[in-house]
């Protein structure tokens, strides 16, 4: 077949029915539960969004649909200095390409404040390379060990609060009535820097979310809070194994770029958005086009919201959806994981969602290896892909060997997070914290 054909196939066979089946899903909850507005996240919330504003048309739904322009950046750095731990245990985390150059930009610091933090720690040589995953906690305690560093740290994000607060408040979060956001999910965390930022400005109240998939949840958030689609915490193991949430947001973004900051102009506060290339723009302005005649035929055809069924919508996408991801055909991986992605706080799109290893380096994310070096027990850097499923189709040598390996990991790494996520609920039901 044709690159175009497959790609159109593909996106309307699986991506379409997928986030729209999801979209009706929010819907129905959010229509159930008395909410009035719905926020829709950027990037990965805006074809949902897009969607979204069809049905509630068609059925005249008692819902507003509203665009909220943000980023773990934008939401992140102005919060720095009210919690100097958690700021560095977020720059100091884990990711496909981390470098020492990547977790200070995740600071926020200028260029030349990087300069000599670098210096007083005394490795500027080795600002560009690969920081294995085991050394992180050592970068960690000597940026916590620099005040040079974390006085920087803190009068930026200082200086960038005002922006995100008013932005806030702009778009109405601030107002009496009932809402909530809309994501695609994986750890929620954003939810919470929301929340966080409105009880600065005076709410009480927590908002609720609505997630295609959450593998964990944040520290110190109620459980109630976090409504999941397709995966939970302590749910879906196997979806989980099947599914890329990096080949995901790859897929489902909004054309224009992430959001940087806010800037006040003529009285009001707009976002500030990083540059995306017209390559990257025309593939997601295509998908957007198919994604919304996908849903305006749906609509169509729907008499009410009734006619929508949840479980076997699940169920079909689970199906195609995990084959697609977990079992790429090569095509399929050529033309998806060609497209630019970064799963750092910088959408600096250095990367492929499919990005290019060795038979060497995909052997290395095999369970037992990878488990020896991310533990520890071994030393070396293990190269990671966004969608290794991808990258094992396009460069390897036995993709199919590879894959079964790589998802024997990923069976154990989610297994744990999940077994973590339940005994800990358990010891708070069984041992509560007393009143002080």
């Amino acid at each position: 077949m044709k690159k175009e054909d497959v790609f159109n196939k593909t996106s309307r066979e699986i991506l379409a029915p997928a986030l729209n089946g999801f979209v009706l899903w929010i819907l129905r909850k959010a229509q159930r539960s008395g909410i009035r507005r719905l926020y829709f996240l950027a990037r990965d919330g805006y074809l949902m969004y897009r969607c979204a504003r069809i049905y509630v048309e068609r059925f005249q739904l008692p819902i507003e649909c509203r665009y909220l322009c943000c980023s773990r950046y934008s939401l992140r750095l102005p919060l720095y200095h009210r919690d100097i731990e958690a700021a560095l245990d977020y720059i100091c985390r884990s990711g496909t390409e981390v470098t020492l150059d990547k977790i200070l930009d995740r600071s926020g610091i200028p260029e030349k404040e990087k300069e000599i933090t670098l210096r007083l720690l005394g490795m500027t040589e080795q600002r560009k390379e690969p920081v294995p995953y085991p050394c992180l906690k050592e970068i960690r305690q000597k940026l916590e060990g620099c005040p040079f560093f974390l006085k920087a740290m803190e009068i930026n994000s200082r200086e960038k609060l005002p922006g995100l607060l008013g932005y806030l408040e702009q778009e109405g979060l601030m107002e009496e009535s009932s809402m909530a956001l809309a994501d695609s999910g994986w750890i929620g965390s954003m939810q919470k820097e929301i929340c966080h930022a409105l009880r600065i400005l005076g709410k009480k109240e927590n908002l609720t979310g609505y997630y295609w998939g959450l593998y964990e949840l944040p520290e110190g958030v109620k459980r109630e809070d976090y409504h999941c689609y397709y995966f939970s915490p302590e749910a879906g193991l196997k979806k989980k194994v099947y599914f890329s949430n990096s080949l995901f947001e790859s897929i489902f973004s909004a054309p224009h770029g992430m959001t940087t900051g806010y800037e006040k102009v003529h009285g009001r506060w707009r976002p500030i958005f990083a540059q995306t290339d017209e390559e990257r723009r025309g593939f997601l302005e295509e998908m957007e086009k198919i994604l919304l005649e996908y849903g305006k035929k749906q609509a169509t055809s729907m008499r009410s919201m009734g006619d929508f069924h949840v479980n076997r919508s699940r169920q079909e996408a689970e199906k195609a959806l995990g084959r697609f991801m977990g079992k790429p055909k090569f095509q399929e991986a050529q033309i998806f994981g060609n497209q630019p992605f970064s799963d750092d706080i910088f959408d600096t799109g250095d990367q492929t969602a499919a990005g290019r290893m060795t038979e060497e380096e995909l052997k290395a994310n095999h369970i037992w290896r990878k488990v020896w070096k991310m533990s520890g027990l071994r030393s070396g850097y293990v190269k990671e892909s966004p969608w290794y499923e991808g990258s094992a189709v396009l460069y390897g040598k036995r993709p199919g060997y590879h894959i079964f390996m790589y998802h024997l990991y990923k069976y154990l790494l989610y297994l744990k997070k999940e077994l973590g996520y339940k005994y800990r609920g358990k010891k708070k039901l069984f041992y509560p914290k007393r009143n002080p």
